[in-house]
């Protein structure tokens, strides 16, 4: 007998965009496919408080490296900061709509889960606990006992030394590195935070055009005719909905198109250059990865991302920055990490399309 599959609650954090834009990929991606699928962001339950302080922290973060990096080894728990109404209609409509798959990108919402589950009654849910660093990340380690009810989704992994999972950003085929623009790309992850922009000054100075992403329009002016800015709208933020009632890839406003309905459109920009000058941050990667793109590695911010950078460099897919520096900016080397993401072998699974398979079995048996 056929059922119709389940909804998917796919749960993400807008920090850093680094969760939540692989979130709505897979979201986009389970829709395409005819499943229904939504995405809730966890500031969007936030106390208004508590978001004003969310966003002064951003800013303090990116004006201060060192203070993002001290914060990230003090993760801690975040309930205090929900609006305790909203949370229970919330939880109140999962229980009317008899959710029980969930896909979590941030930790911060496995004790409403469990919340949740106690709630409901249920013995069990299916809940993935999506790794977005080769290292489990500080959202998840600080709740070591519920971590455990969940099936762990990598990516890539520090330890097996390789690539578990994939998320595809498009169905367009990589451009072959020599019909692109001697171009790089250079930012700070979705918070602009690291040494992305002493980086940019630097290269400059090199043959190649840059497109860097600002936060402020006086971050940085253009100085060479063939330099780009690129900014997200300052009005948007992760926790915002659409007219249709759905969250949004982040709008760039300088781009000359209005967005992308199923990616991230500056995914475009990426897999036009020639290299990624960033902190290893796991958004980073899976547009590296689709795109065949290599990253120039930054200083990672905290623990995890340094795990992230050592497997690129490992699977010969990035270069330290100080490393490429040192051979005076070798276009022939890009090329080299290029050639090796194209000549990579897929033993990956691609999660999307596993998932959605896992829930048509599901409605079929």
């Amino acid at each position: 007998m056929t059922h119709r599959p389940p909804a998917v609650t796919i749960l993400t954090s807008g920090i850093g965009l680094g969760v939540y834009i692989p979130a709505l990929l897979i979201q986009s991606q389970l829709r395409a496919l005819g499943l229904a699928a939504d995405v809730e962001v966890l500031e969007g339950y936030y106390t208004s408080a508590r978001r004003a302080s969310h966003l002064a922290h951003k800013a303090a973060y990116h004006a201060d490296f060192d203070l993002a990096k001290m914060s990230n080894r003090m993760a801690r728990d975040v309930q205090d900061s929900f609006d305790g109404d909203r949370i229970e209609v919330l939880i109140q409509r999962w229980k009317d709509e008899g959710r029980n798959r969930f896909i979590v990108w941030s930790g911060f919402w496995l004790p409403l889960i469990e919340r949740y589950r106690q709630s409901a009654g249920v013995g069990r849910l299916h809940v993935d606990h999506c790794r977005i660093d080769a290292e489990i990340s500080a959202s998840f380690r600080i709740y070591p006992d519920l971590a455990s009810a969940g099936r762990e989704i990598w990516l890539w992994n520090w330890n097996e030394k390789r690539i578990v999972h994939e998320i595809p950003v498009s169905l367009d085929l990589p451009i072959p590195f020599r019909d692109r623009e001697d171009r790089l790309v250079v930012h700070g992850g979705g918070w602009g935070i690291g040494s992305y922009q002493s980086a940019a000054g630097e290269l400059e100075q090199a043959a190649y055009a840059l497109d860097r992403v600002i936060h402020d329009p006086n971050e940085w002016h253009p100085s060479r005719r063939d330099d780009r800015s690129f900014r997200v709208d300052p009005a948007w933020h992760p926790w915002m909905r659409g007219p249709g009632g759905s969250h949004e890839f982040p709008p760039m406003v300088e781009l000359a198109w209005a967005g992308n309905a199923d990616f991230h459109p500056f995914y475009n920009v990426i897999r036009r250059s020639k290299a990624i000058v960033s902190k290893p941050g796991g958004c980073t990667l899976i547009d590296s990865l689709s795109s065949a793109t290599p990253v120039v590695l930054l200083e990672p911010y905290g623990s995890a991302e340094r795990c992230n950078g050592r497997i690129w460099e490992h699977l010969g897919f990035g270069i330290s920055y100080a490393a490429w520096r040192t051979t005076g900016y070798d276009l022939s080397v890009l090329e080299q990490l290029h050639s090796n993401i194209m000549a990579r072998t897929r033993t990956s699974i691609d999660y999307p399309r596993a998932c959605a398979a896992e829930l048509l079995q599901e409605s079929t048996a």
